[in-house]
């Protein structure tokens, strides 16, 4: 299990890109209904979903904030 899964917190871009593709079917949205609303191709959402590295981190932030996801920076230690 990815530590997403357990704990919402991403260490990866791909646990980011799993939680990402999760809440976008626990919506009921596809990926091009997704990059339009967001103003992006729906390659972009497949290659974030994917974790791909190098998203743009305005961008990202943008599309989980429209899928209602919070993103918090939480000191460890």
């Amino acid at each position: 299990m990815s530590p997403v899964q357990g704990t919402g917190i991403v260490y990866t871009v791909e646990d980011l890109g799993a939680a990402v593709r999760r809440r976008r079917k626990k919506l009921g949205y596809t990926q091009e209904q997704v990059a339009a609303f967001n103003q992006c191709s729906p390659r972009f959402i497949g290659e974030l979903e994917r974790g791909k590295g190098g998203a743009g981190i305005e961008r990202v932030i943008t599309i989980a904030n429209s899928l209602g996801l919070d993103i918090a920076v939480v000191e460890r230690g």
